[in-house]
């Protein structure tokens, strides 16, 4: 069970890296009907930015 666990998420990882990169998929699968520029939005992770020191002068 554990195998078929990485299969499935090692193709759904390639196909969302070659979507996110504008690539075509590589399975030439089509994608979901849910699957759009609002989809995109909420899934974006942005960087952490790190902590702004504050002046004490």
């Amino acid at each position: 069970m554990s195998k078929l666990v990485e299969w499935v998420l090692s193709i759904t990882q390639a196909r969302y890296d070659a979507h996110r990169a504008g690539e075509p998929d590589p399975y030439d699968l089509p994608a979901p009907d849910e699957l759009g520029p609002v989809s995109d939005e909420r899934g974006r992770v942005e960087a952490e930015q790190p902590p702004q020191r504050r002046s004490t002068a």
